[in-house]
């Protein structure tokens, strides 16, 4: 017995000189949702390196398009921000190698055209990504940041006089898809159709007290804002039914501008859509962030400042008024 015990000693003294040999801790491998957001955040990074290398190597552009360059790259830092930043895994970083160290990080120069392909591919990225994620949330996000993206690039090019890239989506046209997107309630369709046909009701209105161009670009709202109500009436299946929420007459404020009124009504249906993209089930959600983007690129058509996050109003980077 007592050699047993003194064996068993010996072994504890000796496994105290013993070290097991753990691997070293891995990166996880990022998930679905992971990667959307990953992806989301280099495309907005980018955007905003190269906007700043335009900013510090356009010398001949005028101050304006200058100021668009700095006001993109300022927005793609808070879309980097809002997107939840660079992944940190809180590894020890790798030394870097004599070749990495030899090529710079960021780009050092850059022209309109590039931060304005830039835009497109993140822009496109991220509409993708739209109808990729499960996480609702995140794809209200992504429909604000295109809206932001591609109002930016809009007016960017036109600043600069350079081209818009092809590969730009600018949502045009009806929009509405034939078929109610997934998980929409009644409620949601009834609360659409009825803003549509509100803003439709509101830009006749308007069109009809005033006249030249105002009178035209009213017109046109009107036109295709009834239209989107119809149609959304057909694809909930209460057209013309007891359960069709329109209505004959809408109160419209008389003392507001016409413009005043278009960008509040544009921005608001912005709100809504966007806010529909987070309530919708993957594969159906693109028709309702087109929408999104459209009604944020009429507003800022009708004079709305360009924003960060359109559509999304408690991300307003607009600051408080003085006093």
């Amino acid at each position: 017995m007592v050699s047993i015990v003194t064996s068993l000693a010996l072994l504890a003294v000796a496994g105290c000189g013993l070290r097991l040999e753990t691997p070293p801790p891995t990166e996880p491998v990022p998930d679905a949702q992971e990667t959307l957001r990953r992806s989301a955040v280099d495309g907005a990074l980018l955007v905003g390196d190269l906007a700043e290398a335009a900013v510090a190597t356009s010398s001949g552009l005028d101050p304006t398009a200058l100021a668009t360059l700095t006001e993109t790259g300022t927005f793609a830092d808070l879309h980097v921000t809002q997107l939840g930043g660079v992944y940190d895994s809180g590894l020890p970083e790798p030394e870097p190698t004599a070749s990495a160290t030899d090529e710079p990080t960021t780009p050092t120069a850059a022209t309109p055209a590039e931060v304005l392909d830039a835009l497109a591919a993140s822009s496109a990225s991220m509409r993708e990504g739209i109808d990729q994620t499960d996480d609702g949330p995140f794809a209200r996000l992504l429909t604000s940041i295109v809206s932001s993206q591609d109002a930016s690039a809009r007016q960017l090019a036109a600043m600069t006089g350079t081209p818009l890239p092809e590969s730009l989506v600018l949502p045009t046209g009806l929009l509405v898809p034939e078929t109610t997107p997934s998980g929409l309630t009644a409620t949601d369709l009834a609360t659409i159709i009825e803003a549509e046909d509100a803003a439709g009701y509101a830009f006749e209105v308007r069109a009809a007290l005033s006249d030249g161009d105002v009178r035209a670009a009213a017109l046109d709202r009107a036109v295709l804002h009834r239209a989107r109500a119809e149609a959304w009436a057909q694809a909930a299946g209460t057209a013309g039914g007891a359960q069709d929420p329109r209505r004959v007459a809408y109160s419209v404020p008389a003392d507001v501008p016409t413009a005043e009124l278009a960008v509040q009504l544009e921005s608001s249906l912005a709100e809504s859509y966007a806010a529909l993209t987070a309530e919708a089930g993957t594969g159906t959600r693109l028709p309702l962030a087109d929408l999104s983007t459209e009604a944020s690129l009429a507003a800022v058509a009708w004079g709305a400042p360009l924003g960060a996050f359109p559509g999304l109003p408690e991300q307003s980077t607009t600051p408080p008024a003085a006093g």
